[in-house]
């Protein structure tokens, strides 16, 4: 349920980039949910359970667990733009 979780939160986050960032194209649309699904899927499978606040993955489900895959996601969408546009938001 966790790995369901991570995805869908991911996928969110980047839907909702692209909407703040007007992406028209379906391309970056399309760069937006997968950058929010990757870093998502990173911090809440790698990086929360190292740092001792929960593995989602697993069904121990911690606010620190899911704040730190939305930082993740967030991180992600963070650089997937810079790269693309050259520039932060």
């Amino acid at each position: 349920m966790g790995l369901v979780f991570l995805i869908v939160e991911g996928a969110i986050l980047g839907w909702l980039a692209a909407f703040i960032l007007r992406a028209e194209s379906s391309r970056s649309l399309k760069i937006n949910i997968a950058s929010g699904l990757i870093g998502a899927l990173l911090a809440g499978l790698v990086i929360s359970p190292a740092m001792s606040a929960g593995n989602l993955a697993s069904g121990t489900y911690t606010v620190d667990a899911m704040f730190i895959s939305m930082a993740g996601s967030l991180a992600a969408l963070c650089v997937a733009n810079f790269l693309r546009y050259r520039k932060v938001l």
